[in-house]
């Protein structure tokens, strides 16, 4: 494995990228219209997001923590802060949002289940991969040298899992995790072990990818292609409804996922190795992308009630369907992006910010008064100049 090296650019492009498919997910479910062939056919590529931001995950905590000897105590320390406060944070505020009548019982249901909101999940099984990410670096450096094999167990456990939630396989004492397995680690272990696995061998990986843009661009077409044919066949052969055909857990989507995985790093690569352009807007979604996550669901539901106040709503059932997703798509999608960057980024500037964001509170720089002529030696005044100067 490669040590630990500097930043890599490529991946706030792709953390851009994929918060995009996130916020699309959430307009089209929310969408004011009868779920369409449409609306289906877009959301098998839009479900892709929670399955690349799980390769992200294991792929950025394998390459910050190297080959370096990590202090889990305060490895679980800091990732659980940046995590559960902001999980308790928005679980509150969405359940209150809701406008359901406050109970205690209820409220702590959904701390514990991650049902607040529908993606408040994500953030319980990161909890989960950080009380287990010790393990998996055990595990890779003991199949050092075996990583293929590992690899294509990952692969087709993921593919199982998927065709078993799909099909709804009895698993006996399992069949709980199958009907309800969205805030559990191991419904998502096969991309924790893949993100992993491509972090040890990203020299390799990488090099591959810049060689082979075209063909991982059009395994991408290819696999978004053979997810549209299996759900336009779920949906006219097996009779299954939109929303079903097109759910995230199932096998078409976990090919799909790799495949659009594969070709967010050769865009990330591309735009590294081309200059980096519009690089102050990419850094600063990046950055900004949690807190993005955190909050975009709250300021979509404030759109929908708006927009039933205006009776926007109803007049979207006297237009074609097309034009009303395209609305949802091009323009609502990308302002409702656009509106969770600029809360984040001023959420950022508060006391509340890690409560809200997941980050530290960025607090403006303190104008540095001018330096007065040193007239102490020593340790002492040494140590003070190292600081900023005097106070």
């Amino acid at each position: 494995m490669t040590a630990r090296g500097g930043h890599l650019h490529y991946v706030d492009l792709i953390r851009v990228l994929t918060v995009g498919l996130v916020i699309g997910t959430h307009v089209l479910a929310l969408a004011p219209v009868t779920p369409t062939v449409l609306t289906g056919l877009l959301g098998t590529v839009f479900h892709t997001s929670r399955e690349i931001f799980f390769l992200l995950t294991a792929f950025v905590l394998t390459y910050s923590t190297g080959r370096k000897r990590v202090h889990w105590p305060w490895f679980w320390q800091r990732r659980s802060l940046f995590v559960a406060v902001p999980y308790l944070m928005w679980t509150v505020l969405y359940f209150f949002a809701d406008g359901k009548p406050f109970s205690g019982g209820a409220l702590v249901t959904d701390v514990l289940t991650g049902t607040a909101r529908y993606h408040l999940y994500f953030l319980l099984v990161s909890l989960q991969i950080y009380l287990v990410f010790p393990l998996v670096l055990r595990l890779l450096r003991a199949t050092a040298g075996g990583h293929g094999p590992l690899l294509a167990v990952a692969v087709l456990f993921q593919l199982a899992f998927a065709a078993a939630v799909q099909w709804q396989w009895p698993l006996g004492p399992l069949s709980g995790w199958v009907r309800s397995p969205d805030a559990l680690l191991p419904s998502y272990l096969g991309y924790v072990l893949a993100g992993a696995i491509a972090a040890w061998h990203r020299d390799r990986l990488v090099a591959w990818t810049r060689r082979h843009t075209r063909v991982v661009a059009l395994g991408c077409v290819t696999a978004i292609g053979a997810a549209m044919s299996v759900f336009v066949i779920q949906m006219f052969v097996a009779g299954q409804p939109p929303l079903r055909a097109s759910m995230v857990f199932q096998p078409a989507v976990v090919v799909e996922s790799f495949a659009i995985a594969g070709a967010f790093l050769a865009a990330g690569l591309a735009w590294q190795d081309s200059g980096r352009r519009g690089e102050r807007l990419v850094t600063a979604a990046s950055d900004a992308s949690f807190g993005i996550y955190l909050g975009h669901p709250l300021l979509l539901q404030g759109t929908l009630l708006a927009a039933v106040s205006l009776g926007l709503t109803g007049y979207a059932q006297t237009v074609p369907n097309a034009a009303v997703l395209a609305v949802l798509v091009l323009v609502l999608a990308p302002a409702l992006y656009l509106a969770s960057g600029l809360v984040t980024a001023l959420a950022r500037r508060t006391p509340a910010s890690l409560a809200l964001t997941g980050r530290a509170w960025a607090r403006p720089a303190r104008p540095v008064p001018p330096r007065r002529e040193a007239v102490r030696t020593g340790p002492l005044a040494e140590s003070l100049a190292e600081s900023g100067g005097t106070r």
